[in-house]
């Protein structure tokens, strides 16, 4: 499974939290929230299912043509692409927008992860966009655990330094 990267990315000056490059998919997403938050109707219908870098396979909902994202370059400019992205329901509350095969190829790059950057091609000129990948958020840790873990981790002492006290 490969670590998906992140980027920063506004649609209508909303920003969608979850942005990132899925090379798993051949198709851009919108998850609900998002397409909720802009207030915005399917252009086409879609019927088909996308499987992305995730392995979770989930169902089209439509299709939104031409969506204007705003991404900052390296050096803060602002630059804007049109994409065709559709619509899922993930499950998840946190607006995500990804960015599929056939929204990369359009801006003729291959996201270069080990370096942090995914490179735009518009209008003759490149564009250096930063990339980052997110940690892993562990959720609801059995309290005992936590103690472990805070107990181990903060405690100096070893086994031994408590023998040669006892």
């Amino acid at each position: 499974l490969s670590s998906l990267q992140y980027l920063n990315a506004n649609i209508n000056n909303l920003t969608i939290s979850e942005s990132f490059l899925d090379s798993g998919s051949e198709f851009g997403g919108i998850n609900d929230p998002a397409i909720k938050a802009l207030g915005w109707k399917a252009d086409k219908p879609s019927n088909f299912a996308i499987k992305g870098n995730s392995k979770h396979i989930t169902d089209s909902l439509g299709w939104y043509t031409d969506v204007p994202v705003t991404l900052k370059d390296k050096e803060d400019k602002t630059i804007t692409i049109i994409g065709n992205f559709v619509r899922i329901d993930n499950g998840k509350t946190e607006l995500m927008l990804f960015f599929g095969m056939s929204n990369i190829r359009k801006v003729q790059d291959v996201p270069k992860p080990n370096k942090n950057q995914f490179r735009i091609k518009l209008h003759g000129k490149t564009y250096i966009i930063p990339i980052f990948s997110k940690a892993p958020v562990v959720k609801d840790l059995p309290k005992e655990k936590q103690d472990q873990v805070s107990t181990n981790s903060s405690s100096p002492i070893s086994e031994e330094d408590l023998k040669k006290s006892a």
